[in-house]
């Protein structure tokens, strides 16, 4: 088969496909539908044959040859004046379909904006709905805590009442131990009477420790006269003894004035030794009485420290425990 053929048969193949896809099956079509190919004869060849088959299909009746041409250039014109036609009508349905196009962009666009919404919506829901949980769970805890302030409410009523028991108590206790303060003020006040009736001996023991010791000063003064007597008649002994061989003749005389002197001697130093010793045991006892007396003046101020401390220990928990306790 030449060329020609091959295109002619081509050319009725592509008018076929354009027929029954209900398309015009024109020169110009069949040439774009076999890609720009072919030479003009055998494209209208291949197109004469569509039409005659067309034909026999339909049972119409044959042209006569000299009215093929005027048909084929007939129906050229009814296809251009179709085609014309149906750009303008494609043309006006092109422009609708770009209206519903934009119609539909702007329903597309509202349709979006109407997702968006209800998307804003549905987190606002959510939104409201967690906060809605958490208003629930802040309410739930606000019960609890509301409970567990009545119930301290309750606990602090009681503790009120416990320390308002416990200040009567105290206030009790406070009276008792003011009534305790008294006596031991009447305790303190008797032993510093006391005191000052041992002071007041003290001071005549002190006194008398005094006289004492003025008199034992006076026996003291009194022996050194006496031991300076006896010193200076040792002197006039023993100058009496450096002169016995000249005085031979009076030594009786001195013996017997020396004897009478050395007797008055030991006599007074008899009296002063006796006078000494009694003096030097009442000077102890003055002491051993001085003694005790400052023991017991000790003691008396021991205890009155003692109760002084423990006066003002009662005193400080009488006016600092119901402060504390409250």
């Amino acid at each position: 088969m030449s060329t020609h053929g091959d295109t002619r048969k081509a050319a009725f193949e592509a008018a076929c496909q354009l027929a029954a896809a209900g398309e015009r099956p024109t020169v110009v079509a069949v040439r774009t539908k076999l890609g720009g190919k072919g030479g003009q004869a055998a494209i209208q060849a291949g197109v004469n044959d569509w039409i005659e088959e067309s034909a026999r299909r339909f049972q119409l009746p044959a042209l006569p040859e000299s009215l093929q041409g005027a048909v084929i250039a007939f129906w050229e014109v009814a296809c251009q004046t179709a085609k014309a036609q149906w750009d303008e009508a494609r043309a006006g349905m092109l422009a609708q379909l770009e209206a519903r196009d934009q119609q539909l962009a702007e329903r597309t666009q509202e349709r979006d904006a109407l997702e968006h919404a209800r998307d804003l919506a549905l987190a606002e829901r959510d939104q409201h709905a967690q906060s809605l949980e958490q208003a629930q769970a802040e309410l739930f805890t606000a019960y609890q805590h509301t409970r567990v302030l009545e119930r301290e409410c309750a606990d602090l009523g009681q503790r009120l009442a416990d320390a308002e028991a416990s200040v009567e108590q105290l206030e009790q206790t406070a009276t008792q131990q003011t009534t305790r303060i008294l006596e031991l003020e009447q305790s303190e006040q008797r032993l510093s009477e006391t005191l000052e009736r041992t002071e007041t001996k003290r001071d005549q023991w002190q006194v008398q420790a005094r006289t004492a010791e003025q008199t034992v000063a006076r026996l003291e003064q009194v022996k050194a006269e006496e031991e300076r007597e006896r010193e200076r008649l040792a002197q006039a002994l023993a100058q009496s003894q450096s002169g016995v061989a000249e005085e031979r003749a009076a030594r009786t005389e001195r013996e017997v004035h020396i004897k009478t002197l050395t007797d008055l001697l030991e006599r007074a130093q008899a009296a002063h030794d006796a006078e000494s010793a009694r003096w030097l045991v009442q000077i102890d006892d003055q002491r051993q009485a001085l003694s005790i007396a400052r023991e017991r003046e000790r003691r008396l101020e021991q205890e009155r420290t003692a109760l002084m401390d423990e006066v003002r220990a009662l005193r400080q928990a009488t006016f600092e425990s119901p402060a504390g306790n409250i």
